[in-house]
């Protein structure tokens, strides 16, 4: 009974599931993207505007289809009006976890509202037959003056601001979360939360690489060089970063001089010489880490769009299987024998593969569905040079009571 078939015998049991696994990787994915969107208001540089929206609707899209993941895992998902309904907070985790999620919610919608608020009044002006759909999205303001659009970035500074730390606070907790669970000897560290916003940074910048590059090429755009070449950049010193949180854990929880006893079998018997050994070294260490560091040192690798497409999807796993052997791997250390829990991850059914499938799939519906609504795309501005020019002079403009332009 004690030889391998815990899980079997219910006895121990490895309660949180892929699901589990992909709940933190969807959340460090909405902190990411968010500070990529952040990259053009807080931090001035003006190369990543035409980036900013679309960074905005892929944050938004994940921040709606994370708790999803949640609720899959759950047996009773009727249970979440439990947490709405109730004050467990600040007893409960998962309870917290609903104000930041709530209040990271209205902050996005602001984030949409004065991002795209300037460019819906001018299509709502220009007439079309959305015209009404982005007169309700401008909730019917029409002023377009100078004066106004200084304030609508002013604003937009101070929520992406507010957004950086409520994106740290977001991923952050779920770090704590695990931190804090001294009964898990490869848990129960401090480094935890660090390591969860530093690996979402890195998987947050590789997917909006894959994502622009995709959306340009999908529309018969050119890519602007500058936005993925700073991408890029900006991914591999979060790796180094990440490499060096790497180290640290390594030291901190492998070598037994540093750590406790508990802590540094579990490291060795999973993941330097157990089951995971291969997922540890191979993909999160392997092409999370090297592999991209690897490209980046070949200059003729890492100008071709190969080369970048390969480092992003590299992180993109890397993280990927850090996530499974945080989760995964503190769970199967059995508490009452020497060996190890079972794990089968099914394909089909409950807490399987299909579900997490399914939570991706409903995200990107999401991020199409925004897509089409918010106008992004940065070429198909519909508001000409003279009619700009008007507007300031006029300060205002005014929406049609039906379609068609103004007159």
């Amino acid at each position: 009974m004690l030889h391998g078939t815990l899980i079997e015998s219910g006895l121990e049991n490895v309660y949180w599931g892929i699901l589990i696994v992909t709940y933190p990787y969807i959340s460090g994915l909405v902190a990411g993207s968010f500070v990529v969107s952040s990259l053009s208001h807080v931090f001035r540089q003006k190369v990543y505007d035409a980036l900013a929206p679309l960074a905005v609707l892929v944050s938004f899209a994940l921040l709606l289809a994370a708790p999803l993941t949640v609720l899959a895992d759950s047996r009773q998902p009727i249970n979440f009006w439990e947490l709405l309904s109730r004050g467990h907070w600040p007893y409960s985790p998962i309870a917290f976890f609903i104000l930041i999620w709530l209040g990271y919610i209205a902050l996005m919608l602001c984030e949409l509202y004065f991002a795209f608020r300037a460019e819906n009044v001018r299509r709502a002006v220009a007439g079309g037959p959305r015209w009404r759909l982005y007169q309700v999205l401008a909730l019917g303001n029409r002023d377009l003056s100078p004066k106004t659009a200084d304030r609508d970035r002013r604003v937009l500074v101070l929520l992406s601001s507010l957004g950086i730390l409520m994106a740290f606070l977001f991923h952050g907790y779920i770090g704590f979360i695990f931190g804090s669970t001294k009964a898990r000897p490869l848990w129960a560290s401090p480094l935890m939360p660090v390591m969860f916003i530093v690996s979402a940074m890195v998987s947050g910048i590789a997917l909006m690489w894959v994502v622009y590059v995709l959306a340009m090429r999908y529309f018969g755009r050119p890519v602007d060089r500058s936005i993925a070449d700073g991408l890029l950049r900006y991914l591999v010193l979060f790796i180094l970063l990440d490499l060096y949180m790497d180290a640290v854990d390594f030291l901190t929880g492998a070598i037994p001089a540093y750590t406790q006893g508990p802590v540094a079998a579990g490291f060795q018997r999973i993941l330097l010489s157990g089951p995971y050994a291969w997922i540890y070294f191979g993909l999160q260490l392997g092409a999370g880490i090297f592999l991209p560091l690897l490209i980046w040192l070949v200059p003729r690798w890492r100008k071709s769009w190969a080369g970048g497409a390969i480092m992003s999807a590299g992180v993109l796993v890397g993280v990927y299987a850090m996530r499974w052997n945080v989760v995964i791997a503190g769970q199967i250390q059995s508490k009452i024998s020497q060996d190890l829990v079972a794990v089968t991850v099914p394909w089909f059914g409950f807490d399987s593969v299909q579900t997490v499938l399914g939570v991706f799939g409903v995200a990107f519906v999401v991020f199409l569905a925004l897509a089409w609504l918010f106008p992004w795309k940065a070429w198909e501005q519909t508001a000409t040079e003279e009619s700009r020019a008007a507007e300031a002079r006029s300060g205002t403009a005014q929406i049609p009571a039906q379609g068609g332009t103004v007159s």
